[in-house]
């Protein structure tokens, strides 16, 4: 039978959060080992009887509630089980890397749960070593973002991308090849990046660019943001997705 195998908790301030916790029921809160801020809750009361195991994370919009997840044998099995169910998938098919993947739904009263698979082999973010790999990632990660992206578009900014010093003497169309499928997006297909692969993008960024191109990496990617199909120039409005993307980069990036 399926079972409710982990919690997770969104907090405003997660510094706030975990003391509150740790002081009501003694939970035992400590960071998790990845590239997103995640904090797991181990619940083992003082007579060493194990409870479920928690998570905190930051809030992601103001309606974000606690999210229970159920453990299943296939999420791919289960999610289409919600959507016969005239249930809906709000986070589609997403993976923990080395741990399992997860999806979020939502049931025919509006109520809000996660289903989990445990698979170690679950897909690992890409090894962002390359420079120049790190700041086309920044990039498609609003491409990905874009409703009304298409192969064609954005050829301008692009060419200005692609003439930079830290393209010099690479593949520059190679790298971007590579990139989308690193993070398995198909640039003619929205596939909006999930915040955990965003937050990898921007600690790689950190940890692989100078503070100039990190400043370049973020002001083409605005203007990608920018561009609109088949004009040349930018106009002002822009999807949510990728205001959203380009926030929590600008928010991310150190600088």
């Amino acid at each position: 039978m399926a079972t409710i195998v982990h919690f997770e908790i969104p907090a405003d301030n997660i510094e706030r959060a975990k003391e509150f916790y740790t002081q009501l029921f003694d939970w035992k809160i400590e960071k998790h080992d990845g590239p997103m801020d995640y904090w797991m809750i181990n619940t083992t009361d003082a007579k060493g009887e194990k409870g479920l195991e928690g998570g905190i994370m930051q809030r992601q919009d103001p309606q974000h509630p606690i999210t229970n997840y159920v453990e299943v044998d296939s999420v791919d099995e289960y999610a289409a089980k919600v959507e016969s169910l005239n249930g809906v998938i709000i986070v589609p098919k997403s993976p923990v890397t080395g741990v399992g993947y997860f999806a979020v739904c939502q049931d025919t009263e509006n109520n809000v749960f996660g289903i989990w698979e445990t698979d170690p082999e679950a897909f690992a973010l890409p090894p962002l070593e390359d420079p120049a790999e790190v700041f086309i990632a920044v990039q498609i990660a609003v491409i990905a973002a874009d409703e009304n992206y298409g192969v064609d578009e954005m050829r301008m900014i692009w060419y200005e991308i692609e003439t930079m010093d830290i393209f010099k003497d690479k593949d520059f169309k190679a790298l971007e090849t590579k990139m989308f499928k690193a993070f398995g997006k198909n640039p003619s297909e929205l596939a909006a990046f999930q915040n955990f692969e965003i937050d990898w993008i921007i600690k790689c960024a950190n940890e692989k660019l100078s503070v100039e191109q990190r400043k370049s990496a973020l002001s083409t990617a605005t203007k990608l943001a920018h561009a609109d199909k088949n004009i040349e120039g930018y106009q002002k409005d822009m999807d949510r997705r990728e205001i959203v993307v380009l926030n929590r980069l600008q928010e991310g990036l150190e600088i």
